[in-house]
Formats: C-alpha cells, sequence, structure tokens
C-alpha cells in the first residue's frame, strides 16, 4: 500500500498554518534561472539561490514544516533527521539543498526536496481519475473527467493544451500499478501540484523515527475526500 505525504493538520503538533510566514528572497527571484524555485524537474549541478524561511511566531519547529512562499511551492521542507531516513530508500532520484528556517533571532537548518523526476510510469489509468478545471461562462469554475485510459493517451492530452489549461489538468484518484519497484517517488499533475508518496515500509520508518508533522493519506482517495471525510477518523 502506498501513502501521499500531508503535512499535519494538527495545531498542537505544528502550532500555525503555515508555518513558514514568509520568506527572504533573493533578488530578482521571479526571473533569475538560479533562484530553486525556477528549477523543477531537473538536477542542478550548482547551488540554487534559496529563500530563508520565516517561522510564524506561533507555529512550532517540526520534521516537515508547511511553507507557501515562493521558492517552497511544490518542494517538501524538512529536517536533517527527515533528509536522512529518506535517502536510507532513495538516494538517486532527489536533491537536497540546505535552506535556513529563522525564529526568533536563531537559525535552524533544513533541506528543500527538489525532486529529479516524475514517476508516470507507475499511474495505472485505466483505474485512475484524471479531470481537468473548466472556466464557467458567469463565472466559478468546474471540474470534468478526462477520458484516457494510459500514459500516452495523457501525455498527447496534456501537449493539446496551453500552459495555463495544462497546470488546471490533474489525478484526482491515483491508482498504482502492481510491483511498483520505489519505496519512494514522486508525481506531478496531481492534486496540489505534486505529490509525494511513500510505501507502507516508509510509513512505518517514519513513524518509528518519531518524525513529526507528517500525515499519510491513502492514494485511492481524491484530496476532498481526504480532507473532509476520512482525515478525523485517523488524526483528529
Amino acid at each position: 500500500m502506498y501513502y501521499r505525504i500531508e503535512s499535519s493538520l494538527d495545531m498542537k503538533i505544528i502550532g500555525h498554518s503555515s508555518q513558514i510566514e514568509h520568506a527572504e528572497l533573493p533578488a530578482d527571484w521571479d526571473t533569475d534561472p538560479t533562484f530553486v524555485g525556477n528549477i523543477e524537474f531537473v538536477k542542478a549541478d550548482f547551488r540554487p539561490k534559496m529563500p530563508r524561511g520565516i517561522l510564524h511566531k506561533k507555529a512550532k519547529l517540526t520534521d516537515l514544516l508547511t511553507a507557501c512562499s515562493p521558492g517552497f511551492e511544490r518542494r517538501l521542507l524538512v529536517s536533517k533527521s527527515l533528509k536522512d531516513l529518506w535517502e536510507l530508500f532513495d538516494h538517486e532520484h532527489f536533491q537536497f539543498f540546505d535552506c535556513d528556517v529563522i525564529t526568533k533571532n536563531l537559525i535552524y537548518e533544513y533541506w528543500l526536496m527538489n525532486p529529479l523526476v516524475t514517476n508516470f510510469e507507475f499511474v495505472d489509468f485505466q483505474n485512475s481519475t484524471v479531470v481537468t478545471r473548466k472556466r464557467k461562462l458567469e463565472g466559478g469554475t468546474f471540474l470534468e473527467e478526462v477520458p484516457v485510459t494510459s500514459l500516452n493517451e495523457f501525455n498527447v492530452f496534456l501537449e493539446t493544451l496551453d500552459i495555463v489549461d495544462r497546470g488546471m489538468t490533474f489525478i484526482s484518484r491515483v491508482s498504482l500499478l502492481d510491483d511498483i519497484p520505489n519505496d519512494v517517488f514522486v508525481l506531478s499533475h496531481v492534486d496540489g501540484g505534486v505529490g509525494y508518496y511513500v510505501s507502507e515500509k516508509v510509513k512505518k520508518a517514519i513513524e518509528v523515527s518519531n518524525i513529526t508533522g507528517i500525515e499519510f493519506a491513502p492514494i485511492s482517495l481524491t484530496f476532498h475526500e481526504w480532507t473532509h471525510e476520512h482525515r478525523n477518523s485517523i488524526y483528529g
């Protein structure tokens, strides 16, 4: 069984959401190709320019921190403990860049996880649900299911879209093929943009290690089903 990593929503654990209130950014971060936020699914042969995360005054330090500021989106901001554990299961398909987190004039070393590949080849598209967000004439949006049954059909459909509509198309319910070889992997074009997935073995290793700030959502659930129907029964 596989799970998608989600940040904890328990205020007793995280203190405040988002934990990173804002970030100190380098100049011209939005156009600078060496800024980490402009590097995605490619291995950097240099150390990117990094944001410095400012912890909210009510937030607590956990091994996984929530952060919405530029540079942090679509990545995991993790402690050295979580980084080291992750690399026990995969030291090939991820880069980690050291990233300062600042609170009360103290600097803590965290790491920003940069995935190098998205593993669509693990997805069973015949049993997954792909949707695209459409605009209504009267305003607002709705989700329309896309009839794709293979990775090739999924890629062909994405190629027909402009960059905006491509970003609004995602796998809302993920089903995996049998015998996945990886214990950890990443998928882009899922709800929320990028999803990080772990096997039961990794989930147990994280729990035994008392890693904080993480919840595990079964991949069979959509984001709405997890957050509004099932999460409370597990995490309260």
